[in-house]
């Protein structure tokens, strides 16, 4: 195989952020942003999902499928949307939780187990999107919303990729809160310790300056009678 020219490269490169803006799209956009964009942008969201029937249309193709869902698919929809979009509002502390925990020196217990219950608010939260994802899926077919369906199924691979994220790392911290806790232990008394030798090194110098004092009025008194 020949090497790439660097016309290639360039390509190639840029082919590969676009996929993983594709990706993070996928995985975080709300339906309410989703429905509104425009179909270039609902492509470069759809890039990385799977084969795309060709359209003239303008506007965006998943909302005018949305639309033409009624009765009982349209209401599995609206309830599937709500769920995403609600659970979508704890990515940036999620994102916030997972770096403390990732990155936790000078963190203290209480800081990584608030760390901790954000995300099992996720893990609690989250199975939802799993569970009305998997029953609008069954409920449409290809013919009425390719795009919804092939959309709903890369949330749901998005979702159980992230969940498997936070489990693992929430077991991984009980070490290091136990670690953290035994550090915050062994290092309470010489804190205790630290502060009773300033108390000390305070009553000391105040002591020296008050004799200081006194022998400096001392040396006036006798050379006043000497005087």
């Amino acid at each position: 195989m020949g090497k790439m020219s660097p016309v290639d490269k360039a390509a190639l490169r840029k082919r590969l952020q676009e996929i993983k803006e594709s990706i993070e799209l996928c995985a975080t956009a709300p339906f309410s942003r989703v429905l509104q964009m425009p179909q270039e942008e609902l492509k470069k969201l759809m890039l990385n999902i799977g084969e795309q029937r060709p359209t003239r249309e303008p506007g965006n193709t998943m909302r005018r499928e949305v639309m033409k869902l009624q009765g009982l698919k349209f209401r599995a929809f609206c309830r599937y949307a709500q769920i995403w979009d609600t659970v979508g509002k704890q990515y940036e502390a999620m994102d916030a939780a997972e770096a403390r925990l990732h990155n936790h020196r000078g963190a203290t217990v209480a800081e990584l187990l608030a760390a901790i219950d954000v995300l099992k608010k996720y893990l609690a939260t989250s199975d939802k999107i799993l569970e009305h994802g998997f029953d609008l899926i069954k409920m449409l077919h290809d013919d009425e919303a390719l795009t919804l369906r092939q959309l709903v199924s890369a949330q749901a691979e998005a979702t159980v990729h992230r969940q498997d994220r936070v489990f693992y790392l929430i077991e991984a911290s009980h070490v290091t809160i136990s670690i953290v806790k035994f550090c915050e232990a062994v290092s309470k008394p010489f804190k205790l310790c630290t502060a009773g030798a300033k108390k000390i090194c305070r009553k000391i110098r105040k002591a020296k300056k008050k004799k200081g004092k006194k022998g400096k009025k001392g040396k006036k008194a006798s050379g006043c009678l000497t005087g």
